[in-house]
């Protein structure tokens, strides 16, 4: 294995949070019962019109210039090409064993990561010239079970692997000349483990300084952890716990998805109420944050939400954050205050069962 030496990431590199102008048409693709469905969304009000479903229900993973989509489903890697009017157009189809539980390509577009919950392993798949998934992994490793989510540092030579049962982030240098992966010195960094501390890493992002990353803290507190990250080393050290558990509420809370918008000024968490694994009512809710200078976080409350948001998407203006109620089978519209943060439900629509995963789409 070749070029692993970790180096200092300018911050100019970090492609992936930057903040985009409004562009002409806006688009929003939801994972649900058979396949994903495309909606456009009014640039105004956040509205959405269903404009199409393709088949290949999976988790997406969508490319920088917004035209190539790459989903993930059982046995499968789909990828789509985006249209000018917004429709998915199927280029490739790559048959693999197993499924996914995230999808996230590194800053080449040439590779993707997958990670598997059960197994506890995190796959490396390359991208052929022609941009379509291969189904031979050029790496596959095996961590420990509740491998959650596997993202690419910013600078390109990490992948990072939050797992919640074993309460850890793994840590793996990434080659991006082979698409090979190794454990990292050290392979992970803890998670916090005091009695009433959020606990399990499930989820992570990047701040765009390139020197704080976020990751959702499932449970048995639920919440949200900010991390220092050393870009030399490829290490996180936890920095900040919040606790999301809402007031006065005796059920079950666990958080899943977090995004920040693309101006890094608010982070968002979705609270799941798994009380009841069947209710399709509950006290799910998205919990926003304002960013300070430092990176950490302050609270800004508790917006109720389509019941348990497993996934949920801000668009690349953000103006409108789109929530997935994976039992409810419901899809919210928020319009985001941009002073203050706070949320403004817009509509809500009926999706397919067990709705997944949410991304946004920009055309120019």
């Amino acid at each position: 294995m070749k070029n692993l030496a970790t180096f200092f990431c300018p911050f100019f590199l970090l492609s992936g949070l930057t903040v985009t102008a409004i562009a002409e048409q806006s688009f929003v693709l939801s994972s649900s019962g058979n396949g994903v469905t495309v909606f456009q969304a009014d640039a105004e009000s956040g509205k959405l019109t269903e404009i199409q479903t393709v088949p290949d229900r999976g988790l997406m993973a969508i490319t920088k210039d917004q035209r190539r989509v790459y989903a993930i489903g059982t046995g499968i890697i789909a990828t789509y090409n985006v249209k000018d009017d917004g429709k998915l157009m199927m280029v490739g189809k790559a048959e693999i064993e197993g499924s996914g539980g995230y999808a996230d390509l590194d800053s080449t577009e040439k590779y993707f990561a997958t990670n598997n919950y059960g197994q506890g392993t995190v796959t490396i798949w390359k991208i052929g010239d022609d941009g379509v998934a291969i189904s031979e992994p050029t790496a596959h490793v095996t961590l420990e079970q509740k491998a959650h989510s596997s993202v690419f540092a910013p600078c390109n030579n990490f992948l990072l692997v939050p797992a919640t049962g074993p309460n850890k982030v793994f840590q793996l240098k990434f080659d991006a000349e082979t698409g090979e992966i190794v454990p990292s010195d050290p392979s992970s960094a803890p998670a916090p483990t005091g009695e009433a501390e959020a606990q399990q890493p499930r989820h992570l992002v990047f701040h765009p300084n390139g020197k704080i990353a976020y990751t959702t803290l499932e449970r048995d507190f639920p919440g949200v952890g900010v991390w220092e990250w050393d870009p030399e080393s490829g290490s996180l050290k936890v920095v900040q716990n919040i606790v999301t558990y809402p007031d006065r509420f005796d059920g079950v809370i666990t958080t899943a998805d977090l995004h920040l918008t693309p101006n890094a000024k608010f982070l968002y968490v979705s609270n799941r109420d798994i009380t009841d694994r069947k209710a399709v009512v509950g006290n799910s809710s998205i919990v926003g944050f304002k960013l300070l200078e430092s990176g950490h976080l302050e609270m800004i409350g508790h917006t109720p939400c389509e019941q348990v948001p497993r996934s949920f998407a801000v668009d690349r203006a953000g103006k409108f954050l789109y929530v997935a109620g994976q039992t409810a089978a419901k899809l919210g519209v928020y319009a985001i205050n941009g002073e203050t943060g706070e949320l403004k439900k817009v509509e809500q629509l009926d999706t397919g069962d067990g709705p997944n995963w949410v991304q946004c789409i920009t055309l120019k």
